[in-house]
């Protein structure tokens, strides 16, 4: 069963060649994509020089060039993207190369992971043996502390999230070889090619950042697709690698707002009018403890109100001005 492991790449060198370094140690009948959004930390030419050095199959693809682009062995194709599409597309444009070599599963990775040489093995083994789960995950720990648990895949309930077993030890997991999710995370997605929709995606593109996955989870429960953490399978996430680069307030203001549209969008307006209701005290206290102020805090939940009714997605330059630039609060 060959799948099409995919790791979206932005200034995320040096993780980056730790995750590939990992994977090309595991086993299993695998390739992989590395997108590269437009990186300027040179990643594309640093990954690239890296792999030649460790005798690693590498062919560096120019979006614009994929065409007859196939792999045919365990090998990495860096995929150089013209320019930042978020998570989201970047994934979505790679899964397009990826589909040419005509892989049956498809893996979306984070750059800030490392797995264990069995983890694709195991995931193989569970899914065959149990074809009506159809998306799974492994079982992920911190990476920098490898004995606690960050995500066991989770529960989606009423509009809201949990992971299972977050912060906890191997020891404290009460079920064996698999527990049955409602929410997978988008830090590592195994999904078959014949779930994907308009023929060529996974994730939505309607938010450049975050919510991916939580539309994903919902979309697939709607569907009723079931979905799995495969405990035997284990990798280890770097947990905040990519946000170095974002303005606090503005990554609070985001999460909120792409989960307000997403829930609106998803729900009934009854549904979405009783739950903006629950979270209105949760988003004034965070904003104001991001703000120290209560008038700001009230003008950013005024804003945020009137966004989520009125947009339809949260844009790239939602994101910049939001989370980059930090000049989204000027009006304010």
């Amino acid at each position: 069963m060959r799948t099409a492991i995919i790791v979206l790449n932005w200034n995320g060198i040096e993780v980056l060649k730790e995750c590939m370094e990992s994977l090309m140690s595991a086993s299993g009948d695998f390739f992989v994509i590395v997108a590269d959004n437009a990186s300027d930390d040179g990643s594309v030419h640093k990954l690239g020089q890296w792999c030649n050095e460790r005798a690693f199959s590498c062919t560096v693809v120019e979006e614009g060039e994929e065409k007859g682009v196939v792999s045919s062995g365990k090998d990495i194709l860096i995929y150089s993207l013209k320019e930042n599409y978020g998570f989201a597309k970047g994934n979505n444009i790679a899964l397009k190369l990826a589909l040419q070599s005509q892989p049956q599963r498809v893996l979306l990775l984070n750059n800030d992971t490392e797995v264990e040489p069995d983890f694709l093995v195991k995931l193989e083994d569970f899914q065959h043996c149990n074809p009506d789960c159809q998306i799974l995950t492994p079982l992920i720990f911190y990476g920098y502390d490898k004995t606690k648990i960050w995500n066991a895949g989770g529960k989606l309930s009423f509009g809201f999230r949990k992971y299972y077993y977050a912060g906890k030890t191997a020891a404290d997991i009460r079920e064996k070889g698999f527990i049955p999710i409602s929410f997978v995370t988008g830090c590592a997605l195994y999904v078959p090619t014949s779930l994907l929709y308009d023929g060529d995606k996974v994730l939505t593109e309607r938010f450049f950042f975050g919510e991916e996955d939580f539309e994903f989870s919902m979309r697939m429960n709607a569907n009723g697709v079931r979905m799995a953490c495969v405990l035997d399978s284990v990798i280890y996430h770097k947990v905040g690698s990519s946000g170095s680069r974002m303005f606090a307030s503005g990554k609070l203001y985001l999460h909120y707002l792409n989960r307000f549209i997403d829930i609106r969008l998803h729900k009934s307006a009854l549904f979405y009018t009783f739950w903006t209701m629950l979270n209105v005290p949760f988003c004034l206290r965070h904003f104001y403890k991001s703000s120290g102020s209560v008038k700001k805090a009230f003008g950013l939940l005024r804003n945020l109100l009137s966004d989520a009714r009125r947009k339809q997605s949260v844009t790239k330059e939602d994101f910049n001005a939001l989370v980059i630039n930090n000049t989204y609060f000027n009006k304010i």
